[in-house]
């Protein structure tokens, strides 16, 4: 891969006693292209030498502004409009083998806006903050083997056109209730959904018997993939904390957390929401009961378990003969709960009898994957300086 990347940019800043703000530009160039080092022979015609070189020039915009109420309270407001390329590994659909580029491939294009308050008192501090980002024209590249409703084999699938939205409100306070003790308070309230129907289409190679051909192409366009409205797998959407902490006089100090974590959903396969999900490979037909019901019931997205924590930390100080001493321990995940951190749907059973199928065996062989916690561990530090 020979890339390079040129950019440049310029700001402008504006000060006064009340407010300050400042506006930015900038400019970017950025080219790729794949260099073949030998010829494959199932693309005897697209694997060795220079491929296609691929250019995108790009512009961004961004502003901010901040008004000062008083010393203690002020507002600030942000806004971009981003331009960028996509990043290398989804600009090139199989790069171990050949040249192919991803079809009517765009720029990515983000758009965001925040607006926040802050409060600083002397016994409490804080902020409250409102965002609102969408991320257009994404592309992503995705490797496994499907038995779809068109046909098995192992298959690159292309998503283009995909748009995303993170918007929601997060906020964190610190209230000082004496010299010793703290309390905290942080969290997220967040939305983060597909904002798009992506376009799909699959490539596979076509150097077998022709009979086992899903087509002799090597590509099919199986349409939009209905994702619009459902949750991204970007981890909890909402997430609370609530931490309180004491520091004693005699330089020892003790802090708890308790998290709590929710609306954490797995990952989606984009190609069981294609039309070509519906299809029969037997018959080439619709199957007969792949009603709307039946595919949204066997296709409903999985929301993980709500997560509940409580953290301990704490530590002591020494200092003896001009020698300091510390020591520092904490339990995180104090009650040893078990709980999935993330996952994704499988999507080997790309056709609605075989999922349909694969789930009433009551150990589905391709069930979704999960990620799962550590539990209970501990971190003990000590350390001595001289």
């Amino acid at each position: 891969m020979d890339a390079s990347q040129m950019e440049g940019f310029a700001q402008v800043q504006l000060t006064s006693k009340k407010w300050n703000g400042f506006v930015s530009a900038s400019y970017s160039n950025f080219n790729v292209q794949r260099d073949g080092l030998f010829k494959n022979e199932r693309y005897l015609e697209n694997s060795f030498g220079s491929g296609e070189k691929i250019t995108f020039s790009n512009l961004a915009y961004k502003g901010g502004f901040s008004y000062f109420l008083t010393g203690r309270h002020w507002f600030t407001a942000n806004a971009a409009m981003v331009e960028r390329p996509p990043i290398i590994q989804n600009i090139f659909i199989n790069p171990r083998e050949n040249n192919e580029i991803v079809p009517e491939l765009q720029k990515e294009v983000v758009s965001s806006v925040d607006l926040s308050y802050f409060v600083r008192l002397p016994s409490l501090t804080g902020r409250v903050s409102a965002f609102y980002t969408r991320f257009q024209h994404t592309t992503d590249i995705n490797f496994f083997f499907v038995d779809s409703g068109l046909g098995s084999d192992f298959v690159q699938e292309v998503i283009t056109g995909l748009d995303r939205l993170h918007k929601g409100i997060e906020f964190g306070f610190e209230y000082e209730a004496s010299s010793s003790v703290k309390l905290t308070a942080a969290g997220n309230v967040g939305h983060y959904v597909y904002a798009s129907d992506p376009s799909v289409q699959i490539n596979f190679d076509t150097a077998g018997a022709e009979e086992d051909l899903i087509a002799p192409e090597g590509n099919i366009d199986l349409g939009i993939a209905d994702l619009k409205d459902l949750k991204l797998a970007q981890g909890p959407q909402t997430a609370l904390a609530l931490s309180v902490s004491y520091r004693a006089p005699k330089y020892w100090w003790v802090s708890s957390t308790t998290n709590y974590l929710t609306n954490n959903y797995s990952n989606l396969s984009t190609i069981t929401r294609t039309s070509s999900f519906l299809m029969d490979p037997e018959t080439g037909k619709p199957f007969p009961d792949a009603s709307e019901e039946n595919v949204s019931k066997l296709l409903k997205q999985n929301k993980l378990d709500d997560i509940y924590l409580l953290n301990l930390v704490g530590g002591k100080s020494w200092l003896i003969d001009g020698k300091y001493i510390s020591f520092f321990a904490s339990i995180n995940n104090v009650f040893d709960t078990v709980f999935r951190t993330g996952g994704y749907e499988q999507s080997r059973n790309g056709n609605f009898g075989q999922l349909k199928q694969d789930n009433q065996s009551g150990s589905p062989s391709f069930a979704p994957k999960y990620w799962y916690s550590y539990g209970r561990t501990y971190f003990l530090n000590l350390a001595i300086s001289f």
